[in-house]
């Protein structure tokens, strides 16, 4: 038997409008949207993040979400000015969930457009996060 490999390719989120999905998380993460397939342009798109071998890909599905328990699975972002990052995320179309203070951290759960769940929290790897960019102020 020969050995195999394997790796995390993708992080999906439903999403029930593909445009509008692309333009949210692109801005959301910097990411880059990659072309399309004829085949499958219709149900996914695919977004390159700056600093990351996993692409973000988008579902399409007109399925809501049907209840408010946690999600299961979620993105969470880092940032070295929580209040910034929140508000230039709520003028892409994200709204304010609920602001945890337990466990010694202090961060927002957001919701995007389609009610999915992710977190913007204080560094975590501010090695990681000294390589990015700075996001332009408004």
């Amino acid at each position: 038997m020969t050995g195999h490999r394997s790796r995390l390719c993708y992080f999906t989120i439903d999403v029930d409008d593909l445009d509008q999905g692309v333009a949210f998380w692109s801005a959301a993460l910097d990411a880059e949207a990659l072309p399309g397939s004829h085949t499958s342009g219709h149900i996914y798109r695919r977004l390159r993040l700056p600093d990351s071998d996993i692409l973000v890909l988008l579902q399409a599905t007109p399925d809501a979400k049907v209840d408010e328990h946690k999600e299961r699975m979620h993105l969470d972002l880092e940032t070295d000015d929580v209040e910034a990052e929140v508000q230039r995320l709520e003028a892409l179309g994200a709204t304010r969930w609920d602001h945890q203070q337990e466990r010694g951290f202090n961060f927002w759960v957001l919701r995007d457009p389609w009610g999915n769940e992710f977190c913007v929290l204080s560094p975590m790897l501010p090695d990681l996060l000294a390589r990015r960019q700075p996001w332009a102020c408004a």
